[in-house]
């Protein structure tokens, strides 16, 4: 069809006693009377027809009314000879194009009548200073329309979400980014850059890493050692305790704690980690179980000892000494010591002095 209407030759209008009774006759009666209508519709004499309305309501009431207002040319009159059904109902391109035309004018009023808002932070972190190995987080908050993207940089190269970087994002306009632990190589100068189609905003946060310090819980070199003293004397509970940092000390009696700097009892230790509970005139009331704990930040130790006191018993004179008899060269002196006479066991004296005479002894001086 569109070939036969192209190579179609115009011809002449025929005139209207050539063409009463056939078809064109009747579809050009038909496009008078909607002309007419049309005209006396404008003035509210007239009524649509059926065939108005259809056209109305799927073409609108200019193009409806452009379909049979169309101009009356040659090439129109040929195409309308081949298809006179299709002339009555034949939208003019130029009126589609004016109608798509006139929508994507109406989009454009609408789009540039949108509000866009430039990205603005709201609430921003401060500088931080952050121990190696520790959770780390930066939170801030930011608003603009339509919503920004956010991005990181660290030092002018961009931040990759990982295992240790997360960003989080929430939907009233708070960010974070969370460092799960914190490494040397986290240190510097942190930028967050906002953007949306009406432009984009920037804050910078600085991040300083502490290096981590070795540290050692609290261990005890050697322990107190239980002890077992008299009432009024002074006692000294020993101990040596190795920890990084230096740790506290708490000392306790029968799980009260102990008071120091006392006119009796004292606490002392040095740089090496010896501490020495010092107790003067000791009394009953001292006595128990002691308890020791040291603590620091890498952990804590405790040891237990115990104290008796007993009352001093009461003091006795000393036995007298026994003397011994010293030895001599006699054994007569010796048996004279032990209370024998020896001279009288050797009565009568005259019986002593014949025997002498007869054999010629004398008296020892030694009897």
């Amino acid at each position: 069809m569109p070939s036969q209407t192209a190579n179609a030759k115009p011809t002449p209008r025929t005139p209207d006693h050539e063409i009463q009774g056939s078809k064109e006759a009747l579809i050009q009666d038909l496009e008078r009377k909607l002309k007419c209508k049309d005209t006396l519709l404008h003035n509210g004499n007239q009524r649509l027809t059926y065939e108005e309305k259809m056209a109305r309501r799927l073409l609108g009431p200019q193009n409806a009314a452009a379909v049979f207002q169309a101009p009356n040319n040659d090439v129109q009159d040929s195409s309308q000879q081949h298809n006179p059904e299709h002339a009555r109902l034949q939208v003019p391109t130029s009126q589609v194009r004016s109608r798509s035309s006139s929508r994507a004018e109406a989009n454009d009023q609408d789009a540039i009548q949108e509000k866009f808002y430039p990205p603005r932070f709201i609430q921003v972190p401060e500088n931080m200073s952050i121990e190696e190995g520790r959770f780390c987080r930066m939170d801030f908050k930011v608003s603009g329309l339509p919503a920004p993207d956010v991005s990181w940089y660290l030092n002018g190269s961009p931040v990759q979400s990982d295992e240790l970087h997360k960003m989080i994002v929430s939907e009233k306009g708070f960010h974070s980014l969370i460092f799960e632990v914190v490494r040397a190589s986290d240190a510097g100068s942190y930028a967050c850059v906002a953007r949306n189609r009406a432009g984009e905003a920037t804050f910078t946060v600085q991040l300083d890493v502490l290096a981590k310090e070795h540290k050692r819980a609290p261990m005890f070199i050697y322990k107190p050692q239980s002890k077992k003293v008299f009432e009024g004397e002074s006692v000294k509970l020993e101990c040596q305790i190795s920890a990084i940092p230096p740790p506290k000390l708490f000392w306790k009696r029968n799980n009260e704690m102990v008071h120091f700097n006392t006119d009796r009892i004292s606490l002392y230790h040095d740089n090496v980690g010896r501490v020495t509970l010092l107790i003067k005139d000791v009394t009953k009331k001292d006595a128990g179980w002691y308890t020791v704990s040291a603590v620091n930040e890498a952990g804590v130790t405790t040891c237990n000892t115990r104290l008796d006191v007993t009352a001093r018993p009461n003091q006795t004179p000393p036995a007298p000494k026994q003397l011994r008899v010293r030895p001599t060269f006699s054994k007569y002196l010796a048996l004279n010591g032990r209370g024998l006479d020896v001279k009288q066991a050797f009565n009568p004296e005259g019986e002593f002095q014949r025997l002498a005479a007869q054999s010629g002894l004398y008296e020892s001086e030694e009897l």
